[in-house]
């Protein structure tokens, strides 16, 4: 028996304590490694956000809507909810574009994004631009 500020406490009792403290401070651990990666999980397997990555990415130049902002006006880029351009425009094209870059001429008009972008987002944004009406 121990004497503790004068209560007798019994060693198994302390034992049986401590035992509990470290198996709720596990179970606590075990719950907070099991919640990250789940989150973890999600986060990958998880669709990118298109209209967040277009407006990131793409709305500086394409506007908001696929139109053209004021700065993509002044550079030439096209409506891309036109019936003209989406009439020339497919995936391959658009991928592509997004890919590789597109140039007229010599000049290069958009820089490539796969430095920037991952496949998946990139995949993401065509399909977006696609959509766009």
């Amino acid at each position: 028996m121990i004497s503790i500020t004068s209560r007798t406490v019994s060693s198994s009792t302390i034992e049986r304590r401590l035992a509990l403290r470290t198996i709720s401070a596990t179970a606590v651990a075990v719950v907070a490694v099991l919640a990250f990666a789940a989150t973890s999980a999600r986060a990958e397997g998880a669709a990118p956000d298109a209209a967040g990555l277009w407006a990131k990415n793409c709305a500086s130049c394409h506007g908001k809507d696929g139109k053209g902002s004021k700065a993509g006006e002044k550079m030439g880029v096209k409506d891309l909810t036109s019936a003209e351009v989406k009439g020339k425009l497919d995936r391959t094209k658009t991928l592509d574009s997004m890919n590789k870059g597109l140039k007229v001429g010599d000049k290069q008009v958009m820089k490539p994004y796969t430095e920037k972008l991952t496949a998946a987002e990139i995949e993401t944004l065509a399909t977006y631009t696609l959509s766009l009406k």
